[in-house]
């Protein structure tokens, strides 16, 4: 029997390479984003989107120290007044983790209570974590009824990290991020 191999690309991202443990986030619903840590135009980190159609795809080869686990799926749809986060400062309507290390979690944290711009987001976890980990900050409309996250997640705190966080600022608008920290395979 010949065996066939089917690849799944994003970007230069090859979702069936070995190992398997390739996390993946497929958002509808989403303003604009950003990533630090670790460039998009490897192997192992890629991103693809359309700003105009608020759709984007994250791809992570994550690098674990146990490669037994299974990834998990997470879903988050329309946010609810809920904070089950370690950080309660009061401007957070909504907080899910999906993020098992709580001084990681609280910084990312901290860093999205800072700004609106995905990009100095990401920038400042970078800087407050110093980890050598792939970022990706997606800001998520949550006025739009058909917005959708699909992630795959590892349980795992020393390969792993998301946050989706909803802000009420003392001035402006609302907001809301799903935030990702990962550890990934170097190429």
């Amino acid at each position: 029997m010949k065996h066939i191999h089917i690849q799944f690309l994003l970007g230069k991202c090859d979702l069936s390479a070995a190992p398997p443990s390739w996390l993946s986030t497929n958002g509808t619903g989403i303003i604009d984003w950003a990533t630090a840590g670790r460039p998009v135009n490897g192997t192992n980190f890629c991103i693809q989107g359309d700003r105009k159609q608020k759709v984007v795809q994250v791809a992570y080869h994550i690098k674990l120290d146990n490669n037994e686990l299974e990834p998990v799926n997470s879903q988050h749809a329309k946010s609810s007044n809920q904070n089950g986060c370690v950080n309660n400062d009061t401007r957070i309507v909504y907080c899910f983790p999906l993020c098992f290390n709580e001084t990681l979690q609280y910084m990312v944290i901290e860093s999205a209570l800072k700004s609106k711009e995905p990009a100095e987001v990401a920038l400042d976890i970078q800087q407050t974590t110093q980890l050598d980990w792939a970022i990706t900050v997606l800001q998520v409309d949550y006025n739009d009824p058909k917005t959708h996250l699909n992630a795959s997640v590892f349980l795992e705190p020393d390969s792993w990290c998301s946050v989706y966080v909803g802000i009420k600022p003392t001035l402006g608008f609302d907001y809301l991020y799903e935030i990702q920290l990962g550890r990934i395979i170097d190429s």
